[in-house]
C-alpha cells in the first residue's frame, strides 16, 4: 500500500474541490494512483448526486442579460438546496454560462449532451442538487430587466413602440426599468383585464362570496344581492392582478396613466407587449 502523504490529499482537493476525507480514502482505494483517485471521485460524487435529485431546491439565483441596443434580453433561474452554495464561484460560474445560452437562444442546447455532463458534474462537486429551472427570451423595440438585490426576484419585459427608432429615449429606458421594478413588487399575473386568466378570476370570486356568506352580517341577505356584490369586487381583482390597472409603487396613478405620460413625453405610441416574473422561493 502507497503512503498518502498530506500534499498529494491537498493535490487532489485542489483539483476536484472535494472534501479532504474524500480525497483521501480515494487515493488509498487508488493506491496512491492520482488520475485514479480522480476518475474514483468523480463516480461517487456523481452517484450522490443522482440520489440527491429529488431533493428540494430552494435556494439559487436569477441571472439576466441586456443587449447594448436594449432589444434583447434572457432571463436563466437556477437552483440549489442551500444558501452557501448559491454563494460559490462554481455555481455562479455555472449559471453565467447558462445565462449566456438563454441569451443566445438557442434553447435546444439545455437538452444537450454537454449542458447534460456539466449538470451532473456541478452536482458532484457541489454536493446538492443544482437545477435549470426555467429561462426565458425576448426580442422587441425596447427590452429591460430587473434583479431584487437577493437574486430571487427577476423580470424581462418587452415593449412596442410606434417608432422603433426611440428605442435608445432615456425616459422609454427609464419607464421600461420602472415597470420592472413595479412587477418585481407587486406581481402581477397579466398586462391588462383581457388576458387575465377567467379561471383565476372565477376563483377569486367564489372565495369573495364565500366569504360574503360567512359573514353573520349577510345572512339574510338575497343570492341576488350576494352576486351583485361579488361582482362589485371585480374591479379590486383587477386592480391587483393587472399590470395596467395597478397603482403604480412610486406615485398615486395607475401603470396606464404612468404609461400615457411617458407616451406624451417622448411623442410615440406604447404597449406593453409581454413579461416575465421569476421568482426563487416564497
Amino acid at each position: 500500500m502507497a503512503e498518502i502523504s498530506a500534499k498529494m490529499v491537498a493535490d487532489l482537493r485542489k483539483s476536484t474541490g472535494s472534501p479532504m476525507m474524500d480525497c483521501k480514502k480515494a487515493l488509498s482505494e487508488a493506491n496512491g494512483d492520482f488520475d485514479e483517485a480522480v476518475k474514483i471521485l468523480r463516480e461517487k460524487g456523481m452517484a450522490k448526486a443522482a440520489k440527491r435529485l429529488s431533493n428540494e431546491t430552494n435556494h439559487g439565483k436569477i441571472f439576466c442579460k441586456l443587449s447594448d441596443d436594449s432589444r434583447t434580453v434572457s432571463m436563466l433561474k437556477l437552483t440549489c438546496e442551500t444558501e452557501p452554495v448559491r454563494n460559490t464561484a462554481e455555481f455562479n460560474d455555472f449559471g453565467e454560462e447558462m445565462s449566456q445560452i438563454a441569451f443566445s437562444g438557442d434553447f435546444s442546447k439545455f437538452e444537450s449532451e454537454d449542458v447534460t455532463a456539466k449538470l451532473t458534474e456541478i452536482r458532484a462537486k457541489l454536493g446538492e442538487n443544482i437545477t435549470i429551472v426555467e429561462y426565458d427570451r425576448m426580442e422587441g423595440d425596447l427590452v429591460s430587466y430587473y434583479i431584487h438585490m437577493n437574486f430571487k426576484v427577476g423580470v424581462i419585459i418587452k415593449l412596442n413602440l410606434s417608432d422603433k427608432s426611440k428605442s435608445s429615449n432615456e425616459v422609454l429606458q427609464d419607464l421600461a426599468k420602472n415597470l420592472t421594478l413595479q412587477i418585481a413588487s407587486l406581481a402581477p399575473k397579466s398586462i391588462s383585464s383581457d388576458d387575465l386568466d377567467p379561471e383565476f378570476v372565477k376563483g377569486e370570486l367564489e372565495i369573495i362570496k364565500g366569504q360574503l356568506k360567512e359573514d353573520p352580517k349577510n345572512a339574510n341577505k338575497p343570492d341576488n344581492i350576494i352576486e351583485k356584490i361579488v361582482e362589485g369586487r371585480k374591479g379590486k381583482i383587477f386592480a391587483e392582478s393587472c399590470l395596467l390597472e395597478q397603482e403604480y409603487v412610486k406615485e398615486k396613478m395607475s401603470i396606464k396613466e404612468l404609461i400615457d405620460s411617458v407616451a406624451k413625453e417622448a411623442g410615440v405610441d406604447i404597449k406593453v407587449d409581454k413579461f416575465v416574473r421569476f421568482q426563487i422561493g416564497s
